[in-house]
């Protein structure tokens, strides 16, 4: 981990590399390459997206949005949406150690993951169903048809809560004929086993099911580098067990959905029912969060209210580098302490539900939808980053949602047609935070050595109505414009339910001290897009986008100190305009489609959150507006019959024009930390600072080589590469925490017969075993004083992974 990527040249030349790379996808495919063994009868398929909630095909929709198929995630074994940042230029998704449980984001726009209260700025709609939660990211892309990732703000057609863009994945719907596969791997790195199926097929005339099951287990690509000790920083027992285990996480992932399709002849009716469901297990959200930067010292040391203590880490280092240092809580720790258990676990379960029905007619149709989502996860962890467990959490958090969204539209052979929309959504957020955070004896009347109990809960409503308008003013140019109208409300409310005696009203806010919020707010979002359509192989557009992400309450906000106020919690609701133009081509007889589109956004009130280390607590605030430019193409092509080619590159300038922040850790006046704020405090001018895992660059490029081998069988090569700038990986901007430029590599090959029967693979990822993070926190307890150490934590991806698998179909 470096504090800047020094070498400006190095990253132009990579994202240049990279543009070469794509280019060969463009630049050779003529007419030469075709006779040299193409054919201009085998174009690429035509990609089918509903960016505009109707079937329509990628070249056609006047929206930027990124298709990426069934056969693209099957090619390289993605199996979790981590793995569309591979193919998606400037989208990042990766998981957080806490909060939200997550990080999505898309063209430098994201929402802070340490804060459970907040929505998701990047919406995951899943069949329908938009979930707004990050932890849907665990959830698995088990059995897709096609997930398409919208860029820019979604407001018209997804529902709430999308004013970064949309990530919409569509499951596979089941078939009118009897079909499925079975595929089995195992990935030698992390010693992994997968296996999955799929059986669907029709049931009567009318009706066909579809059945998906996935399970997998594996030890894990981290390694826990923690031994026994016989001394601990507690005030309690003095020894400290070893780690059960030397691999990590410990994952085990089971999966499964159940899908009825009912599509009567002759019936202007057809409905879809699909219900899926994940048990997830693990040794911890925490697992593999490294101390990364330890300052003046060699390895990590524990410290307590800015004082290091004599418990310095043997086991620790200070790299990102896959290898940690995590025990267990001395014994008795976890005594009558909520959802705690010695180790550090996971244990998460989900259930989405969705009905689609939809009426087609002559003049008029109708879709609806209905939806459900619960995710209940609870966890234990370590957040100090050493052996000592000296910080610690354990976390239960239940999110309900039931939606429904009704829409009605014309059909006719006119000029003019309409859409209108309703759209209702009811959550509860439950979130209990439970921590250790201080050395102190047991608690004799309960017997509790933790610090304190704090649950809180978010009822929320959402009526929104919403309406489009499409002119075709001539038989190229259409215009369309529509708004959506957005109800919301939220009530909240928190409270230290127990609290460690001698810290309570002191250092925390009092037990049994309730904190309540009510939050109302309406909100209209109106666009407008012109588009031109001279060809059936050429779209040019133009558009007014607006979005819109409700504010609210922070309840996993920790009640420190023990004057903190409900106006402290509260955030602002996050708004954004700005224009968006793009023109798509088919070229060379459909042997390429090239997709650009450039854009300008300013967002206001941006939602960000801060850890405040030296008092191990959360700063919420919205940073005053900001503005995203940017620049994006994307290229596929078939220069041969058995070779495509796709490549993209993407830059977004993402910059804070406005946003006094916290100052991070050890901040000097020198360094920026000198802007009063009236009460002895100082906060840091971040205008012109970009926005935290925002990188100005990014690219992939990638081909897939099918070679016949005789008149039966093919052999199967394919690569990826991706490309990312450097970017800032800390909320509070803390530069010792940057993450510098990086690439990714993956590869596939495979053999089988020429029908697709059944097929061997060898699949690695990541192949140069890159160590990067997307978030990184200071670590608790981290002296505040200026100039003074800060030891920062960062949460490693998943490093190389080698997986042989086999697949066969019937």
């Amino acid at each position: 981990m470096n504090i800047k990527n020094k070498f400006r040249s190095q990253r132009a030349g990579a994202l240049i590399a990279s543009a070469v790379a794509c280019a060969v996808g463009s630049a050779p495919i003529s007419a030469p390459l075709a006779a040299e063994g193409g054919s201009a009868d085998a174009p690429l398929e035509e990609v089918i997206v509903t960016a505009r909630q109707r079937e329509e095909s990628l070249l056609e929709a006047p929206v930027a949005v990124s298709a990426v198929t069934a056969e693209q995630l099957t090619t390289f074994g993605s199996r979790d949406a981590r793995d569309l940042a591979r193919q998606v230029p400037s989208l990042a998704i990766d998981r957080s150690s806490s909060g939200g449980g997550g990080v999505i984001v898309l063209r430098g726009i994201g929402s802070s993951p340490s804060n459970a209260g907040f929505d998701q700025a990047v919406a995951v709609n899943v069949d329908g169903v938009q979930t707004g939660r990050a932890r849907i990211i665990d959830f698995g892309m088990l059995d897709l048809k096609q997930v398409e990732v919208m860029k820019g703000p979604q407001a018209l057609f997804f529902g709430k809560n999308s004013p970064a863009g949309v990530i919409n994945m569509t499951s596979a719907s089941p078939t009118s004929s009897f079909e499925g596969y079975v595929r089995a791997g195992y990935e030698f790195e992390a010693d992994e086993y997968i296996t999955e199926g799929v059986v669907s097929g029709p049931l009567t005339d009318s009706l066909s099911g579809r059945v998906a099951l996935r399970y997998s287990e594996m030890d894990g690509w981290l390694r826990n580098t923690a031994g026994q000790l016989n001394s601990s920083p507690f005030a309690g027992p003095n020894n400290l067990p070893q780690a059960p285990d030397t691999d990590r996480p410990g994952d085990k992932n089971f999966l499964g959905r159940v899908s009825l399709a009912w599509n009567p002849d002759g019936s202007p009716f057809n409905a879809e029912l699909k219900l899926a469901g994940m048990k997830h297990s693990d040794d911890g959200p925490s697992a593999g969060q490294e101390v990364i930067n330890c300052g003046a010292y060699a390895t990590p040391v524990v410290v307590y209210a800015g004082i290091p203590t004599p418990a310095v880490d043997p086991y620790g280092d200070c790299k990102l580098d896959g290898r940690y240092s995590n025990g267990g809580l001395p014994n008795g720790y976890a005594n009558n302490w909520p959802t705690a258990e010695q180790f550090p676990y996971t244990d998460t379960k989900m259930t989405l539900g969705s009905l689609a029905i939809n009426y087609v007619g002559d003049r008029f149709g109708a879709a609806s939808v209905t939806g459900y989502f619960n995710s209940d996860t609870q966890y234990f962890d370590n957040y100090d980053g050493t052996v000592y467990m000296a910080y610690d959490a354990a976390e239960h958090e239940k999110f309900e949602s039931l939606s429904q969204e009704v829409r009605w539209f014309s059909k006719f052979d006119s000029p003019l047609n309409f859409m209108l929309g309703a759209y209702y959504q009811d959550t509860t957020l439950d979130f209990t935070n439970t921590v250790l955070i201080a050395p102190l004896p047991v608690d004799a009347a309960t017997g509790k050595y933790h610090t304190w109990e704090k649950p809180g809960s978010t009822k929320g409503e959402t009526i929104s109505a919403f309406s489009q308008l499409t002119w075709d003013i001539t038989d190229h140019l259409e215009l369309a414009g529509g708004v959506r109208y957005t109800h919301e409300e939220k009530d909240s409310w928190m409270t230290n339910a127990w609290v460690h005696p001698p810290l309570s009203g002191t250092a925390l806010a009092p037990q049994g001290k309730m904190f309540t919020d009510n939050f109302k707010d309406d909100n209209l979002s109106p666009e407008a897009t012109l588009t031109w359509r001279p060809t059936a192989d050429f779209t040019a557009y133009v558009g007014y986008r607006t979005g819109y992400k409700s504010g609210g309450f922070g309840i996993s906000t920790n009640l420190v100190p023990a004057t903190i106020t409900v106006d402290s919690i509260r955030f602002k609701s996050e708004e954004i305009d700005g224009f968006e133009g793009g023109v798509k081509s088919r070229l060379l007889d459909g042997r390429v489609v090239l997709t650009s589109n450039v854009y300008t956004y300013d967002y206001t009130n941006l939602q960000v959150t801060a850890f405040n280390a030296a008092t191990t607590s959360f700063i919420i605030s919205n940073a005053a507006s900001a503005t995203i430019k940017g620049i994006e193409a994307e290229v596929s092509a078939k220069p041969l019959d058995w070779l495509t080619l796709n490549g993209g590159a993407a830059y977004n300038k993402a910059r804070f024009d406005d946003y006094l922040a916290q100052c991070w850790g050890g901040q000097t006046a020198a360094q920026g930390c000198n802007v009063p704020n009236g009460n002895g405090t100082f906060s840091w001018q971040r205008s012109g600072q970009p926005l935290s895992r925002a990188p100005d660059f990014t690219a992939n490029a990638g081909f897939d080589a099918k070679l016949p081998l005789g008149a039966n069988y093919t052999f199967t090569i394919a690569g990826n590469a991706r490309f990312s700038d450097d970017y800032i990986a800390a909320d509070n901007g803390n530069p010792f925490g940057d993450q510098s430029a990086f690439w990714l590599f993956d590869a596939n090959l495979s053999f089988g017969p020429a029908d697709e029967r059944w097929q061997l693979s060898l699949i690695g990822k990541n192949l140069s075993n890159e160590f990067y993070t997307s978030y990184v926190a200071e670590k608790p307890g981290s002296p505040a004083a200026a100039g003074s150490t800060v030891q920062l934590l960062g949460l490693a991806n998943r490093s190389r992974q080698v997986l042989f698998q086999g697949q066969f179909k019937f």
